[in-house]
């Protein structure tokens, strides 16, 4: 795929910059579309925090039930799964900009129905529900094009740092959104949360609006728009490729038992702790500055290092800070242990999406994204909705503890037979 600018020069988004990549932590934010992405994203991403927040807090408050908790987590990501196929191919078909701003204005008019449904007086969990599933629909549709449209800003040697700082802009609206959220959700309510989120969707659209570059269609255009076929036929070709089968997995076993912590700590604030919207907001907050406080580090130093040697760390710490979390016997200790998850989520992250990205010809990058987003976004609702149930059963701390063992089991594992090492391959 070739990238057309408005001077109608066209430029390679595979092609080797002359100079190479420096490894400076901040590299790619010397790219004026990629700072407009960068920027307009990290708005975005703050305020999507607040509906993040809101959305749990909104059913444990109406059901005071962790397998309510869980099935709302369940129901915003699962539609993401279902349409990954349809994503893909849209974003490897189309102008991924233009999708991407198509997208994101249907994302906002979700977040402004959430907002009138509560305003008008709408107080059932059910309801909240299925709001959530058609968020979560135009989320999916969106995912593809968003993750691909990264390596259109900037040269292939510095995918890895603008995959990071990608994650980094995600976190660090993370150590803003949540804790404003809680405070806001306390003393407004969840209207004016919702309604905080629906103005954030300006931002990128403008930033969108105002990047000059352009994802011109690969040839895909011209074929028979399926899908499904599409969808079938990558996954065959994903099977012949260790190196991105092997990061697909492990992107599955971190959202089964890794990702689920984010939506299930409001019943570590409210049941365990006893501190409600306020605290769970600091807690997601945590997670954010620990993943801050790493990007860096993987940004610059990490691209110089293996692939397989910082995932195998990132899930051993991963597993560390889900333990801890569950063990913790106040909010200070919570709050460390989830600062640790936030770092070994954001290098697991950075590491198996640009695994993914740097072993893909460029004509299959969105539908391979789709199949690794689908991933994620179905393994993460599939494990809040185990892990809420399990809680109803056996407790939070139980729960959380037979989740860290399990993922550092699987670390083991993987580490032991080498699996990891399939990470490192190129293109």
């Amino acid at each position: 795929m070739s990238i057309v600018n408005r001077d109608s020069t066209p430029t390679s988004s595979a092609a080797p910059s002359p100079a190479g990549s420096d490894g400076s932590a901040w590299e790619s934010m010397r790219d004026r579309n990629y700072r407009l992405f960068w920027l307009g994203g990290f708005v975005s991403n703050t305020g999507r925090w607040f509906q993040s927040v809101a959305i749990p807090a909104i059913i444990w408050q109406l059901t005071e039930s962790a397998a309510w908790v869980g099935f709302a987590g369940f129901s915003r990501m699962a539609p993401m799964a279902l349409v990954s196929p349809i994503a893909g191919a849209l974003a490897d078909r189309y102008d991924r900009r233009k999708l991407l701003i198509v997208t994101q204005s249907l994302q906002a008019m979700a977040t402004g129905l959430l907002m009138v449904s509560w305003m008008a007086g709408v107080r059932s969990p059910g309801a909240f529900v299925a709001l959530s599933l058609l968020a979560g629909a135009f989320g999916g549709l969106n995912l593809p094009a968003w993750k691909a449209f990264v390596s259109d800003l900037v040269p292939r040697e510095q995918l890895l740092n603008a995959v990071t700082l990608t994650s980094m802009q995600f976190n660090a609206a993370r150590m803003f959104g949540p804790a404003l959220a809680g405070v806001t959700l306390a003393a407004a309510g969840p209207a004016w949360a919702f309604f905080i989120n629906f103005a954030s969707f300006g931002a990128v659209l403008l930033a969108l609006a105002m990047i000059d570059v352009h994802t011109g269609p690969t040839g895909g255009d011209r074929e028979p728009f399926a899908p499904m076929s599409d969808f079938i036929e990558t996954v065959r070709w994903i099977r012949t490729h260790p190196g991105i089968r092997r990061a697909i997995l492990a992107v599955g076993v971190v959202g089964l038992l890794g990702m689920p912590i984010q939506v299930l700590a409001v019943v570590f604030a409210e049941d365990v702790f006893g501190r409600g919207a306020t605290a769970y907001g600091l807690m997601l907050t945590m997670i954010g500055v620990g993943a801050v406080i790493t990007g860096p580090f993987v940004a610059g130093r990490g691209s110089k290092l293996d692939r397989s040697r910082l995932e195998a760390v990132a899930l051993i710490v991963y597993s560390i800070g889900i333990l801890a979390f569950a063990l913790a016997p106040g909010l200070p200790v919570a709050f460390i242990a989830l600062a640790l998850v936030g770092a070994a989520h954001l290098t697991s992250a950075s590491v198996l999406n640009t695994a993914v990205q740097v072993q893909v010809p460029e004509e299959r990058r969105a539908k391979v994204l789709s199949v690794h987003m689908m991933v994620v976004t179905l393994s993460s609702p599939v494990g809040q909705l185990v892990l809420g149930q399990t809680m109803e059963w056996t407790g939070p701390r139980p729960t959380m503890i037979g989740a860290g063992l399990v993922m550092a089991a699987i670390a083991a594992f993987l580490i032991a037979t080498r699996r990891l090492d399939s990470l490192d391959a190129e293109r």
